[in-house]
């Protein structure tokens, strides 16, 4: 994890896949849009929580919050957090960590936390499925 992005890999279930004998194709398929789906959330969450603390002084920062896909041949991986390019991007990690002139908001840490237990229980549903 970078200081103020989030990876969610779903790698880790095509090897599973690979070692248990399942169909990678049907993995692939199922997994792409369950970690694009998580990915999403996180990224609505992490917004959702810039705006209600960010205030006038970083009024442009929740905006800069995305989700895009990386692209990689062995597994379905998104990375999320703030374009630094973007206005207030830049902002991320103070936003995040606090500074001196002001308290951590803990914008990312608390989508994290929210969408982690679901994005792990659709990744172990989606498993299970490929046992039976």
């Amino acid at each position: 994890m970078l200081v103020a992005d989030i990876d969610l890999d779903g790698s880790e279930l095509l090897k599973l896949a690979a070692e248990i004998g399942a169909d990678s194709r049907k993995v692939a398929e199922g997994a792409y849009p369950l970690v694009k789906r998580y990915a999403m959330d996180l990224r609505n969450e992490w917004r959702d929580n810039a705006r209600s603390t960010a205030r006038k002084h970083g009024k442009l920062y929740p905006r800069t919050i995305t989700a895009e896909q990386i692209p990689i041949r062995d597994g379905v991986e998104w990375e999320v957090g703030p374009e630094s390019e973007l206005p207030q991007g830049g902002m991320g990690r103070g936003f995040e960590y606090g500074s001196v002139n002001q308290p951590p908001h803990w914008d990312m840490t608390r989508a994290a936390v929210s969408v982690e237990p679901r994005f792990n229980a659709a990744i172990d549903e989606l498993a299970r499925s490929f046992l039976q």
